[in-house]
C-alpha cells in the first residue's frame, strides 16, 4: 500500500495497542439512528449499505462539506476541490456531464430537499445532526435520479433548551475558520436556532507562469431556523444563505515538465469559482389519527454560479473554460406513514418539482496558441501559429493574419425548464418474529424543455472548439420520460446481534439534452450558420442492482461490523464524447460492477474508539463505448479497485478533562479518469496520514492541535481524458490530472460550548 518506513510504525502501534489490550474493558457502542427508510431506525436494522456520520464527529474530523465524506465512505470516490460534482461516483456510477441538460447520478439531499446540481451542492457543513451515505440505487426511497446512491444531510433542529457554541480554527496557508451557534427557547413550544460560518485561506500551489499561489478561498454562510413543537404538529422552518468565492480547478500535465506540486497556468489568479445560494425549507409533521403521521417537505432554492478555469493546463492560452448560470428550484412532497406496532408498517407519498436554469458557457482562447496546440497533439508539432504553412496544410485553408484573434470566446447560451412528479410507496411485513420483507416502488415522470443558441465567434477559425457552426437565435426541443422503479428487501435476524439482509433495486436516471450538442443533418458549411436543428436528446440510463449483507454486533456490543456484497448491470450510460465538433452526451456502452464493502466501529476498551472502512470493487465495461475504441474490458472511471480508511482514537482521562490522540489513515488504489483507462489521466495509488492531539475540558471547552498529510504524500484528486492514450488527436487538449494534494498543514482549533 505504498506505506513508507515512517508510516508503518504509526499504523502498527495503533492497531497493536488496540488489538492487544486484554486488561481494558470493552465499551458498548451507542446505537446510531438513521432515517433513510423514511422512519427512524437503528443503523443495524436497515437492509441496505449505509455509512452514517454524526455531526459532532464530522466537526471534530474537519469534514467541511460533502467532499469530506469521500475518503471515509467505502465505495464513494472522486472528490473535487471545485463546485462541480461531475467526479463524484458511488460504486463506480457517476456522470462526467458538467452541463445543465442532464442530472447528477449521486443525489444529494439536505433536510429532505434535493440539493441541486453543479454550483449549488457543495455547501458548507456546520451545525449538522448527521450525514447518511446510502449506496446503491435509491430511486424508490429518494427519487430524483438517485441511480448511484443518495446522501442525506440533516441539520440540527431547534430544541427547548438554551445552547451555544463557538469554534475557531487557525492553520497554515492563512486558513481561518469560525463557527457560531445559538439555540433559544422563545416559548414552551417555539424555539429559535441560528448558526453562522466563515472561513478564508490563502493559496498554496505554485504557478510557475507568474509566481502566484493558487488555492485561495473565502466563504460565509448563515442558517436560521424556527421550530414549533406542539402536541400534534412539529414544524421546522429554515433559511440558509451562502456566499462562496474560491479558486477553480487547476490541471497538471507532464508536458509542462514540472514536478507534481507545481502547475503552469496562463489564467493563474484570474480564475474564479463563485456561488451565491439561498435555500428556504419547511419540514412539517402532523400526528393524525392513532398510528398515522403526515409529513410535508417544502423547498425553494435559488443560486447564481460563475466559474472560470484554465482547462488546457498549460502556459498557452488554449482553452479557458467559463460557465455562468442562474438556477431556481422548487419542490413539494407529502408522505403518509403508518406504524401500528404490528406486523405491517408502510408509507406512501407524492412529490412534484420545477427547475429553471439559465446558463452561458464559454471556451476562450488565443487563436495562434490554439493552432500551435492542435498541431502539437494532432500532427506532432511544428506550427508557429494559425498562418503557419504547417497549420494551413492541416486546416486545408489559407489563413489571413488580419483575421487572427488573440482573445476570442466561443459562446453558447442554454435555457432549461424541467418539471416532474412521482408517486411512491413502501411496505414492510414482519413475516415472522425474525424475518421482515419490504416491497416498494416509485413511478416517476420528468419533463424537460431545452433551448440552445450558439453565437458566431468569428476570427480566423470560426467556431471550432465545441461547435462547427452557429445558430440564428435559439433552437429548442422538449421531451418526457417516465419509469417505474421497484425495490424488494428481506432482513433476517439470526439473533439479537446478527442480521442478514438481501435486496434488489432498479436504478434509473432520466433522459435529457446535451448542453453542447445540436442534432443536425450535417448540411451546413463548416463554420457557417446552421439552418435547422434541435438540442441533442439522450435517453435514460438504468441499473439492476443486487446486494446481500450482514450487520452485526459482536464482542458484547463493543464491535459493530457491517459487510455488504453488491453486483449490478449498467446500461445506456450517459457519457460525454467528442464528435462533430461538439462535446455530446450520448447513451453509450454497458458495464457491470461487483464489490465488497465493510464498515467497522470498535471500542476495545473504555478509552479506545476505532473506525475502519474498506471497499473492493471490480468494474468492467462490457460493451464498447464507441465502436473500436478498445474500452471493452476496461474499468469504470472513478472506481478504484481498493480503497479504505482507519480512524483510531485513544482517550486519556486527566485532571479536569480528557486528552485524546487520533490517527487517520486513508488509502486509495489507482483510479482512472475516463473509460479509455489512459495512464496519462490515471491517478496512481496513494495514502495519507493525519494526526490530532487534543484536550477536552470538563468545563465544556476543547483545544485540538492537528496536522494533515504529515508525510507530504504527492498525489492528484482525479484525472480527465481529453486526448487518446498518447496525448494525441486531442484537438489541442491533453490528458490531465486535477489538483495536486495539499502539502502538510498544521492547525489549531478551539471549541467552546455554553
Amino acid at each position: 500500500m505504498n506505506i513508507s518506513r515512517l508510516k508503518q510504525p504509526i499504523i502498527a502501534s495503533v492497531l497493536g495497542l488496540s488489538a492487544f489490550s486484554p486488561t481494558l474493558l470493552a465499551a458498548v457502542i451507542e446505537e446510531v439512528i438513521v432515517t433513510v427508510q423514511k422512519r427512524e431506525q437503528t443503523l443495524q436494522e436497515v437492509p441496505v449499505a449505509v455509512s452514517a456520520f454524526e455531526g459532532d464527529m464530522m466537526a471534530k474530523m474537519g469534514i467541511g462539506d460533502v467532499r469530506g465524506l469521500v475518503d471515509l465512505t467505502p465505495g464513494f470516490n472522486g472528490k473535487t476541490e471545485d463546485s462541480f460534482i461531475d467526479a463524484l461516483a458511488i460504486r463506480g456510477i457517476g456522470t462526467n456531464d458538467f452541463g445543465i441538460g442532464g442530472d447528477p447520478s449521486v443525489a444529494i439531499f439536505q433536510d429532505g430537499i434535493w440539493a441541486g446540481r453543479n454550483g449549488g451542492v457543495q455547501m458548507a457543513f456546520y451545525d449538522l445532526a448527521r450525514a447518511e451515505v446510502v449506496k446503491g440505487p435509491q430511486s424508490t426511497l429518494f427519487g430524483r435520479n438517485a441511480i448511484a446512491g443518495g446522501i442525506n444531510i440533516l441539520s440540527n433542529k431547534p430544541v427547548d433548551e438554551f445552547e451555544g457554541n463557538i469554534s475557531l480554527t487557525i492553520a497554515e496557508y492563512g486558513e481561518i475558520e469560525a463557527v457560531g451557534t445559538v439555540n433559544l427557547p422563545l416559548t414552551d413550544s417555539l424555539y429559535f436556532r441560528g448558526s453562522a460560518y466563515w472561513s478564508e485561506a490563502d493559496g498554496w500551489l505554485d504557478n510557475t507562469v507568474d509566481g502566484k499561489e493558487l488555492g485561495e478561498k473565502e466563504l460565509s454562510s448563515t442558517r436560521l431556523a424556527l421550530r414549533y413543537a406542539g402536541d400534534e404538529v412539529d414544524a421546522v422552518f429554515r433559511l440558509t444563505y451562502e456566499d462562496r468565492e474560491q479558486a477553480p480547478s487547476v490541471y497538471w500535465t507532464p508536458t509542462n515538465g514540472l514536478p507534481e506540486d507545481k502547475v503552469a497556468s496562463d489564467l493563474s489568479g484570474e480564475g474564479f469559482d463563485r456561488g451565491e445560494i439561498l435555500t428556504v425549507t419547511a419540514n412539517i409533521t402532523w400526528d393524525l389519527a392513532e398510528n398515522y403521521t403526515l409529513v410535508s417537505t417544502t423547498g425553494y432554492k435559488t443560486y447564481d454560479f460563475d466559474y472560470l478555469e484554465d482547462f488546457d493546463g498549460t502556459a498557452l492560452y488554449v482553452n479557458n473554460y467559463g460557465q455562468s448560470q442562474e438556477v431556481d428550484y422548487f419542490s413539494q412532497e407529502f408522505r403518509l406513514n403508518y406504524d401500528g406496532g404490528g406486523d405491517i408498517t408502510w408509507f406512501a407519498g407524492a412529490s412534484i418539482y420545477r427547475e429553471t436554469v439559465d446558463a452561458t458557457f464559454t471556451n476562450a482562447y488565443n487563436e495562434d496558441h490554439l493552432c500551435i496546440a492542435i498541431i502539437e497533439t494532432d500532427e506532432g508539432g511544428g506550427a508557429a501559429g494559425c498562418d503557419d504553412p504547417v497549420f494551413e496544410a492541416y486546416w486545408e485553408d489559407d489563413i489571413d493574419p488580419a483575421d487572427i484573434l488573440t482573445d476570442k470566446a466561443e459562446v453558447n447560451i442554454n435555457e432549461l425548464e424541467s418539471d416532474g412528479w412521482s408517486v411512491y410507496g413502501d411496505v414492510t411485513w414482519q413475516a415472522t418474529a425474525d424475518l421482515d420483507i419490504t416491497i416498494g416502488g416509485r413511478y416517476t415522470v420528468d419533463n424537460k424543455e431545452m433551448k440552445t443558441q450558439v453565437l458566431d465567434s468569428g476570427g480566423a477559425l470560426g467556431n471550432t472548439f465545441s461547435w462547427e457552426f452557429y445558430t440564428d437565435g435559439f433552437v429548442e426541443d422538449d421531451d418526457s420520460w417516465s419509469e417505474f422503479t421497484p425495490r424488494i428487501a428481506a432482513n433476517y435476524m439470526v439473533n439479537e446481534d446478527i442480521g442478514l439482509y438481501a435486496n434488489y433495486s432498479k436504478g434509473y436516471k432520466t433522459g435529457g439534452y446535451s448542453t453542447f450538442g445540436i442534432a443536425n443533418d450535417g448540411t451546413f458549411e463548416f463554420g457557417g450558420q446552421l439552418e435547422a436543428g434541435m438540442p441533442l436528446a439522450f435517453e435514460p440510463e438504468e441499473t439492476d442492482s443486487y446486494e446481500v449483507g450482514a450487520k452485526t454486533k459482536l464482542l458484547d456490543g463493543s464491535l459493530h461490523l457491517n459487510v455488504a456484497y453488491f453486483f449490478y448491470t449498467y446500461t445506456d450510460l450517459q457519457l460525454i464524447i467528442f464528435e462533430s465538433g461538439s462535446q455530446l452526451v450520448k447513451n453509450l456502452g454497458e458495464a457491470e460492477n461487483q464489490g465488497i464493502e465493510m464498515d467497522a466501529h470498535w471500542t476495545p476498551g473504555e478509552n479506545w474508539d476505532i473506525r475502519a472502512a474498506f471497499a473492493w470493487q471490480d468494474s468492467e465495461i462490457t460493451e464498447e463505448i464507441e465502436e473500436g475504441d478498445g474500452s471493452k474490458g476496461n474499468h469504470l472511471p472513478m472506481a478504484p479497485e481498493v480503497s479504505g480508511s482507519l480512524i483510531a482514537t485513544y482517550n486519556q482521562p486527566v485532571s479536569g478533562g480528557n486528552m485524546f490522540y487520533t490517527v487517520q489513515y486513508v488509502y486509495q488504489d489507482e483510479m482512472f479518469g475516463g473509460t479509455g483507462n489512459f495512464d496519462l489521466a490515471k491517478v496512481d495509488a496513494w495514502d495519507q496520514v493525519d494526526l490530532r492531539l487534543g484536550y477536552e475540558s470538563d468545563d465544556e471547552w476543547s483545544l485540538t492541535l492537528w496536522a494533515t498529510n504529515i508525510f507530504e504524500e504527492e498525489y492528484f484528486e482525479r484525472g480527465w481524458e481529453n486526448a487518446d492514450e498518447d496525448d494525441t488527436a486531442g484537438f489541442g487538449l491533453l490528458n490531465s490530472l486535477v489538483w495536486p494534494a495539499k502539502p502538510r498543514t498544521i492547525g489549531l482549533t478551539l471549541d467552546m460550548s455554553f
